[in-house]
């Protein structure tokens, strides 16, 4: 297979071949955002991708740039799969089949409006809902580190700050990321509350205050 992956504006942020020319067997299990050791189990929670995907389609087929940059219109992802790709069957898992499963465990499956709340690009040209997310309404305290609440650790972004509050209000339970350098990545820890601190001259955080 080979595989291409997108950013938000419609650059190709890596490309590359998965096992081509192999033959694999039926009976597998498809995981996305999450690592299994053995068929459907071996999970490790610190594996787990944390954050947000946006219209997740699969092919059976290379995709050029151009079908690429058509699909998902340029990288603002408000078109849907053109009707020559289903008239040739070339579609392997669309969005709307996932959108029709019943999640088990902790993923929500969003469409509309919530997505557009959870960081999906909203396709209209004006702004409508004023729960979306506000970028400005993050306040950096460098040197400092939000302590725990009882069941507040929310888990850990990889990532730039950017990625790390969007993917922080998607959850809907996080109003902090505390962020530093660990094994020449940055990670921001989430945190659903910010009211103890520490000072730490490792760290920086960002509390959602609006």
């Amino acid at each position: 297979a080979v595989v291409s992956t997108q950013s938000t504006g419609g650059e190709k942020v890596k490309e590359g071949n998965l096992a081509q020319g192999k033959t694999k067997t039926s009976g597998g299990v498809l995981n996305i955002g999450q690592e299994q050791d053995s068929v459907g189990g071996g999970y490790d929670a610190s594996q787990a991708f944390a954050g947000s995907l946006y219209n997740l389609n699969m092919f059976n087929i290379k995709l050029t740039d151009d079908q690429v940059a058509a699909i998902y219109a340029d990288g603002t992802f408000c078109k849907k799969v053109p009707g020559e790709f289903w008239e040739a069957g070339q579609v392997m898992l669309a969005y709307k089949d996932l959108y029709g499963l019943i999640p088990d465990g902790d993923v929500t499956f969003d469409n509309g409006e919530e997505a557009w709340r959870h960081g999906a690009m909203h396709c209209d040209s004006l702004d409508l809902d004023e729960d979306a997310h506000k970028p400005e309404c993050w306040v950096m305290e460098e040197n400092t580190e939000y302590k725990n609440k009882k069941n507040g650790d929310l888990g850990y972004i990889v990532g730039t700050v950017d990625e790390a509050k969007a993917a922080c209000y998607a959850t809907g339970a996080c109003k902090t990321l505390t962020c530093y350098q660990k094994s020449g990545e940055n990670r921001c820890d989430m945190k659903s509350s910010f009211e103890k601190s520490n000072g730490d001259k490792k760290k920086t955080s960002y509390t959602y205050r609006c």
